[in-house]
């Protein structure tokens, strides 16, 4: 029943912004988030979590969700972990779709847990359906490069599930040092603050906006040229 209401509220919050996402892709972001949440609630319970800023300062907020106000954070039109989609210099090595060879980690895995693995899985199949079936909005949802999309877009089914045993080191939650955006969001789901709750999506859809600006800009400035015959198509 929770879910359901939750679904229900996103999805017409969704098509008051008129939103770039079909609803059975809402409805799937929404379970990939919910599941997001309880591995961070999970992580902040594990030993030595304390010596991250991020789960000093919000672990025990999200230990401390209940389902509804899980489901309430998770109803948000944006993947609230990060797998290094905004990185293409660690996604070359798939540019030949040798998923075998291990790509480069991050200096250290935010979570340690044992479920990393299996939502690994879950984000990862999530992120190539998104680029495979909606491609322009997964810059929004996702916060990826469009040469990231492009690789993982290239992979098999069964390529995006082995790599995704390999990049489960890359995931974290979205804007780490993004502290005060993460407390506005979680205290509003735990205290039915719909108004909050929809302010601190707003921002988190202008920061992920700002991103994509960011990045257009960059590959304008490296390939002139292109950037000049697009304008004038």
């Amino acid at each position: 029943m929770l879910r359901n209401e939750a679904l229900m509220a996103l999805e017409l919050r969704a098509l008051s912004r008129a939103c770039w996402l079909r609803r059975e892709m809402l409805e799937a972001l929404a379970e990939v988030n919910h599941r997001c949440l309880g591995l961070l609630a999970e992580q902040a319970l594990a030993p030595g979590s304390q010596g991250q800023p991020a789960l000093r300062q919000v672990g025990e907020l999200w230990r401390a969700l209940d389902e509804r106000s899980r489901w309430q954070a998770a109803g948000c039109p944006y993947l609230l972990v990060d797998a290094c989609f905004g990185e293409p210099q660690r996604w070359r090595w798939l540019s030949g779709l040798r998923v075998h060879d291990a790509p480069r980690a991050p200096s250290a895995s935010f979570f340690t847990v044992p479920q990393t693995a299996a939502l690994a899985r879950t984000v990862f199949v999530y992120a190539w359906s998104m680029v495979v079936n909606q491609p322009d909005g997964a810059p929004m949802v996702l916060g990826i490069h469009p040469d990231c999309a492009g690789l993982l877009g290239a992979c098999t089914v069964t390529q995006v599930h082995e790599f995704a045993e390999h990049g489960a080191s890359w995931l974290r939650p979205r804007w780490l040092k993004r502290v005060p955006l993460w407390r506005q969001m979680l205290v509003a789901a735990a205290e039915d603050d719909v108004a909050n709750l929809e302010r601190s999506r707003m921002q988190g859809l202008q920061m992920l906006a700002a991103e994509a600006w960011d990045g257009d800009q960059s590959r304008n400035r490296m390939h002139p040229a292109a950037a000049a015959g697009g304008r004038s198509n």
